[in-house]
């Protein structure tokens, strides 16, 4: 039977970039939370949030929100290297949790975050809100019914020639580096498309061009599967060329993609080689949400588990210190 209570959700940090506070507030409402609260540490981001949702309570003091017994879900949409400490803060005040991604930035804090909310019997989730973006959506149903067969081989690059923005997300201190960008859901993509564990990843950095931030210029990461898939994820801000900006090959058949609104297919028919386009299917935004909801409020299974969202942080990690040590090296909680 479904929860007939109310659930109370809120915000930690509203901050103005991409009305990301605004987002998460609509989105839960949408999926049934009653949305009571927002903290940020901007006064005037505060009274925002209390423009934007009337009735609301607002905070510029994370403690004054942990304190409100009646919440039973925030959200955390801050700067990355704060993720761990304030997912920490609200599994200990005994409230369920979901951090933007990326989840953290070590590895070890990720497997911290996994263990307290075990302990504390409290869901931890991580936005990755991307899974249900249209072309992944689409290959998986390629994927589920068998089309490609086996994938042994992924390509996947995003970048231009653009120097970084000047604020937060390109200070490496702050965003633990380029890659943890868009680089988390590339990763999350990845792993959800190539079953398995990892058997290493060797990571390369470049910081050629843009000195003036602290970001890396270009990074690749290649990834090696025990099941003998192989993957390679480039990302760059001095890429004067681009190319496709996801291809995937199987033992049936391979996909392209470039993000104009259909996959590339090939495959064979009758040992005739076919090339098709394959439109794609409607996005799901509200997904994420609505599972959270379904999972908290009828115990349906979470989709973005904890444990998921861990080895997407030992990726992205390890590509630094594999460049770092100059050779490839296992991936933590494999």
């Amino acid at each position: 039977m479904a929860s007939e209570r109310v659930w109370k959700s809120a915000v930690i940090g509203y901050g103005g970039a991409y009305n990301m506070g605004m987002a998460h507030a609509r989105q839960m409402m949408e999926a049934g939370f009653e949305f009571a609260a927002a903290c940020d540490l901007d006064p005037a981001r505060a009274e925002q949030a209390s423009q934007d949702f009337p009735g609301i309570r607002t905070y510029t003091d994370v403690a004054e929100l942990l304190a409100q017994d009646d919440l039973d879900l925030v959200t955390v949409i801050t700067p990355h290297n704060t993720h761990a400490e304030l997912a920490k803060r609200i599994l200990a005040s005994g409230k369920h949790c979901i951090v933007e991604k990326p989840m953290c930035i070590h590895a070890e804090e990720a497997d911290e975050l996994v263990r307290l909310a075990a302990q504390k019997g409290l869901m931890l989730s991580v936005y990755h809100n991307r899974r249900w973006d249209d072309w992944f959506l689409t290959l998986q149903d390629l994927i589920g019914k068998g089309v490609l067969g086996d994938i042994f081989h992924v390509e996947m690059f995003f970048g231009s020639y653009q120097r970084p923005r000047d604020w937060w997300r390109s200070d490496k201190q702050l965003s633990g580096g380029a890659f943890y960008d868009w680089g988390a859901h590339y990763v999350d993509w990845l792993l959800r498309t190539v079953p398995g564990p990892i058997r290493s990843v060797r990571g390369f950095v470049q910081n050629r061009v843009w000195h003036e931030t602290t970001n890396e210029d270009h990074i690749d990461c290649i990834l090696s599967f025990e099941n003998g898939a192989f993957a390679h994820v480039q990302q760059s801000s001095i890429a004067r060329i681009g190319k496709a900006a996801r291809r995937f090959l199987g033992t049936k058949g391979a996909v392209v993609d470039n993000g104009d609104g259909q996959l590339t297919l090939h495959t064979e028919e009758n040992g005739v080689q076919v090339e098709s386009k394959i439109p794609y299917v409607p996005s799901q935004p509200m997904a994420y949400y609505r599972n959270i909801a379904d999972h908290l409020m009828n115990g349906a299974e979470l989709e973005v588990k904890p444990e998921q969202t861990r080895r997407v942080i030992a990726v992205l990690e390890t590509t630094g210190t594999s460049a770092e040590a100059g050779k490839e090296l296992p991936v933590p909680y494999e």
